[in-house]
């Protein structure tokens, strides 16, 4: 039986330590890639096609909405978790109403649940492409 290739993933974030430690305990199940800045996750989801994104809201130079609404643009049918640090009133239904991602979560955010909202975005992203 064939092995399934192995999922990858997008963090674009601009915290190298959180990214780090992001990098190190899901690359045990997933290819991980990174950018620190909107521009060069733009450029490197355009060159991947990664299965997810882990989008930050506040990068270097561009916000994050725009990044994944560009995302969303120029790649298609890339799901999209943003992890940020904005959490005040309003800001995930803002967030998730600009279209630019499929899931939020404030940071910080247990991994196992990360790992499991990756999991599902990725499934329910190989089942709409069936």
């Amino acid at each position: 039986m064939m092995k399934e290739p192995r999922s990858t993933i997008l963090i674009i974030e601009d915290n190298a330590d959180l990214v780090s430690i992001l990098q190190l305990l899901l690359s045990e199940q997933y290819d991980v890639l990174s950018a620190s800045t909107g521009e060069d996750g733009i450029e490197l989801a355009a060159k991947s096609h990664p299965d997810v994104v882990i989008l930050d809201m506040q990068l270097p130079h561009m916000c994050g909405v725009e990044v994944g609404q560009r995302i969303k643009r120029d790649i298609g049918n890339v799901p999209i978790l943003v992890l940020t640090a904005l959490a005040g009133k309003g800001d995930p239904e803002s967030i998730l109403a600009s279209g630019c991602c499929d899931a939020y979560m404030s940071k910080p955010t247990p991994l196992d649940v990360i790992r499991a909202k990756l999991g599902e975005l990725i499934d329910h992203s190989r089942q709409a492409q069936a």
